[in-house]
């Protein structure tokens, strides 16, 4: 199977059973014990600032969420820096970039063209694709919204990665097209007030907030970090 590999914790087949992987676990039940009255099939994962784990999160979610038997399809929307293809390892023969989600907006690739398999079980891959010149006009087209429901429609879940806040307003643009949004912060030495301004930005561009992915929280019984989930503020 193709080997996920990158300078951060992402789940294999031989630590599915650790508390790094329970943590996800919880996360993937307080989604859906949250999300009973409204269904969410499309996430989106983002951060205020780049290296909290949101790209991490939205790979061991995926896994964790196949393990339960359901399809889900990882896509990449991070135009300006995309890097699932490479943690997944591919890496195109003689091209720096593969077709994918750009490529679906503009109409010259079709899904089947573009979805590449993870090498877990019920998990696919979409890469970034080409990057465009102008990502913003891309994300706000009336073609983005349509090739995310479409999306929606082969897939149980949908998990989206984006650029992070501060640096882009991407995810802002994204966030009222997906069902509900995961906001991950990395424990210590974050500027709050900047972490506030973010999540106040996100609600105002009518984002669906599921809750905050609290990551690298240090545990004792284990030798790793882990994810804690809060929802509404309240840790579950």
């Amino acid at each position: 199977m193709t080997e996920a590999r990158e300078d951060q914790l992402v789940l294999t087949d031989e630590t599915l059973n650790t508390h790094f992987a329970e943590a996800y676990r919880a996360l993937r039940a307080n989604i859906t014990f949250s999300s009973i009255d409204h269904p969410v099939k499309t996430i989106l994962v983002t951060s205020a600032a780049p290296r909290e784990g949101k790209t991490t999160t939205v790979i061991n979610l995926g896994i964790i969420m196949a393990q339960a038997g359901t399809r889900v399809l990882i896509v990449d929307a991070d135009f300006r820096r995309p890097s699932l293809h490479h943690i997944f390892g591919f890496l195109p023969n003689g091209k720096k970039t593969l077709p994918g989600l750009s490529n679906l907006i503009v109409g010259n690739s079709r899904l089947e063209d573009v979805r590449l398999p993870s090498g877990f079980a019920r998990v696919s891959l979409v890469p970034a694709g080409i990057a465009p010149p102008n990502p913003n006009e891309l994300i706000s087209s009336q073609r983005m919204k349509n090739v995310i429901a479409d999306l929606a429609e082969d897939a149980d879940f949908v998990l989206i990665d984006s650029p992070p806040c501060l640096l882009y307003s991407d995810a802002y643009l994204l966030a009222p097209l997906a069902d509900g949004v995961l906001y991950v912060v990395r424990a210590g030495g974050q500027d709050k007030s900047a972490q506030r301004r973010v999540q106040r930005q996100l609600q105002q561009a009518k984002a669906r907030m599921l809750g905050v992915v609290f990551n690298e929280a240090e545990v004792e019984e284990t030798a790793g970090s882990y994810s804690y989930y809060y929802a509404n503020g309240r840790k579950r």
